[in-house]
């Protein structure tokens, strides 16, 4: 899932708590703490209101991103990243994202990690992704229900750019907020579970052949 750090309203919070971090912990990153509050700034204004163009301009040219709402799948180079991120505010078009937490800095090389909080409105089709999936992949139809979930993003830098970036959150309770599964109180609906045991008895049968 795509994220932001904080708000404009704690972007001088978020510098004083770049320096408390990096005061006496390294002379590379305590150098750092301008640029890197310059760039949070402008990625955290970017993905807040959705400008792909912007976005593109803050990765390299072969970024990798890892999202598990890719199923397994990654998102290589900025072609694919503006894809991805498309496909994302088509399906959530209010999304927004804070900073929930201080920064993580990387002992070694230039990474860091931010913790957040995502909130938006499952109300667009929402397109699996995927090479697999050709040039008209399969979609899941907008619920209409709102998501408030927490996450991790771990970034790592290049000329001053993201050339990695993995997010961690909960995907099962994603997708029992938006309505793709059935909240735990709820049970397991008999269709899906016919379905199920549908696809686990082809599986046996291809185990043993």
């Amino acid at each position: 899932m795509a994220t932001a750090p904080p708000t404009s309203q704690q972007a001088e919070p978020l510098l004083e708590q770049l320096n408390r971090g990096l005061d006496g912990f390294s002379e590379r990153w305590l150098a750092r703490a301008g640029e890197l509050d310059d760039f949070l700034g402008r990625w955290e204004t970017a993905w807040n209101t959705h400008d792909l163009d912007l976005l593109e301009s803050l990765v390299t040219e072969d970024v990798v991103w890892d999202d598990p709402a890719m199923f397994g799948e990654t998102v290589h180079g900025r072609g694919e990243f503006r894809a991805f991120t498309e496909i994302f505010f088509r399906a959530f078009p209010d999304i927004r994202f804070e900073g929930v937490g201080e920064p993580y800095l990387a002992l070694e090389g230039a990474g860091i990690a931010l913790p957040w909080r995502g909130t938006g409105t499952f109300s667009g089709e929402l397109a699996f992704w995927g090479k697999r999936y050709g040039s008209a992949p399969p979609t899941w139809a907008p619920t209409g229900r709102r998501v408030d979930i927490e996450g991790v993003d771990l970034y790592e830098f290049r000329d001053g750019l993201i050339s990695h970036w993995k997010i961690i959150y909960d995907l099962y309770d994603f997708t029992q907020q938006v309505g793709l599964l059935p909240p735990p109180n709820r049970g397991i609906p008999t269709l899906m579970l016919r379905a199920q045991r549908l696809v686990a008895a082809r599986q046996r049968r291809r185990t043993r052949t």
